[in-house]
């Protein structure tokens, strides 16, 4: 028994310390077989896709498909559209990739390696490393970039936000678009020579653990912890001068991490700094408003909503007590929580967040810069405002607050919290924030 658990450990430690696989790519985009290829090639309902567009270079590309073809298997498994990329992501890259297609009325099978994906390929300031982190037995990817100058320089933990989106892309050819979001900072930094780590979060891109949806927030901190240790750990950082940026719910990451390693400045944008149910009130109340909802509307539904999130979140009832106990919430819960999650995460992560004295944590940093854009309809001036005092109660001159004109959450050029909402994943990519937090960098360093 007691040799058992010692190989079993050996084993889960080896697995830790080997290189975390890169995951494949097929490069190509599908549509599902139609009712006429079903039909002709006796295929079962949601069986077979067609090749629609392809990517040069890539698995598909590769192994020779074209447009227009129709894949009826992958590896002996039935062809789908829905689940494609999730199955993809199982897949080792390098491992043969077998494709049994219809071209032209005759049958054919093509063989090919599956391809990593791509790798941001640095730029002329900085190289690119791809390494991994773990966490509670999980890796994570991590990103870091070096400056190609001699010497030591500052370095740069990147915090995102709550959605699991890859940050695995080219810093260079981001455009701040929401599959590349924060980006364009990101290259600001890596481009006037800091040290950037960016982590990728569970399931997402290379890394393992998860599912990212059943994650609580304090399991999830300890991938930015490993992470920030791993950045504290590269010969090219200048350790006097370790900055961090949290975007959004990194906003909530941060100021822990912040009391745990010697950070030097610490910038938010776009975040919460009251408890989580006092802010979720004004997000049920204001959000419905921007949107055009009347005021005696968005009243009726912040007071059922906050006696949702109050039993959910404050008093820990499961979602099938609270439908017990009131029925008439039933079809609020299941608006609020569809699949029995809310914004994509477990009540565990939101009671953890809900639990955490953010005050206790703000109180014991310094150089704190808090920003809020004035077209942000997802936080508040109230928060950025309460952040702020609370730095300058223990630390006066610290904490420092700034709206920013024309500038919505995802740093998107909107002028009003209106015209974000309404276009809110189009807009064009606003760099003010990346100038006003580096300059800010610049200063705190000036001053030794």
């Amino acid at each position: 028994m007691v040799l058992s658990t010692i190989v079993t450990s050996l084993v889960l430690a080896a697995s830790a310390q080997a290189e975390l696989p890169r995951r494949g790519v097929l490069g190509a985009a599908f549509s599902p077989a139609t009712a006429e290829m079903a039909t002709e090639h006796k295929l079962e309902v949601g069986v077979g896709m067609t090749v629609t567009a392809i990517s040069p270079n890539m698995t598909i590309a590769k192994a020779g498909l074209q447009p227009g073809d129709l894949i009826l298997q992958i590896n002996d498994r039935p062809a789908r559209v829905a689940g494609l990329g999730d199955w993809v992501k199982t897949v080792p890259s390098g491992s043969a990739m077998t494709f049994k297609i219809v071209r032209a009325g005759k049958t054919l099978t093509l063989t090919t390696p599956l391809v990593e994906r791509p790798r941001d390929p640095g730029g002329p300031n900085y190289t690119v490393q791809y390494k991994h982190v773990t966490s509670n037995g999980a890796r994570y990817r991590t990103i870091i970039t070096t400056p190609k100058k001699p010497g030591k320089h500052p370095g740069f933990m990147f915090i995102q936000g709550l959605s699991p989106i890859s940050y695995d892309f080219t810093l260079e050819t981001s455009k701040g678009d929401v599959a590349t979001l924060d980006g364009p900072l990101l290259f600001e930094m890596a481009n006037s020579n800091y040290v950037t780590m960016r982590v990728e979060k569970p399931g997402t891109g290379d890394s393992e653990g998860g599912p990212y949806q059943n994650m609580d927030f304090n399991t999830e901190l300890d991938i930015y912890r490993q992470a920030m240790k791993q950045l504290m750990e590269q010969k090219s950082l200048d350790a006097k001068n370790l900055f961090m940026f949290g975007h959004s719910m990194g906003g909530s990451f941060g100021p822990i991490m912040a009391t745990e390693f010697p950070v030097k400045g610490f910038a938010v944008y776009g975040t919460a700094g009251r408890t989580w149910f006092e802010y979720l009130l004004d997000v049920i109340r204001y959000q419905g408003i921007v949107g055009g909802q009347s005021y005696e509307v968005a009243e009726d539904e912040v007071r059922e909503g906050a006696h949702l999130m109050a039993l959910a979140i404050l008093e820990k009832k499961s979602l099938e007590e609270i439908k017990t106990m009131h029925p008439k919430l039933a079809p609020t819960v299941d608006g609020y929580f569809p699949g029995g999650y809310f914004n994509g995460k477990n009540l565990s992560f939101w009671r953890q967040l809900n639990d955490t004295n953010f005050s206790k944590y703000w109180s014991k940093c310094a150089n704190v810069l808090v920003v809020r854009g004035a077209s942000d309809f997802v936080t508040y001036d109230a928060d950025h405002q309460l952040i702020a005092d609370i730095v300058n109660r223990t630390s006066p001159g610290k904490g420092k607050f700034v709206k920013l004109p024309n500038s919505d959450h995802l740093f998107h050029a909107f002028a009003t919290e209106q015209e974000s909402m309404a276009k809110f994943s189009t807009g064009n990519y606003n760099g003010d924030f990346a100038k006003l937090m580096k300059d800010w960098f610049a200063e705190l360093q000036s001053k030794g």
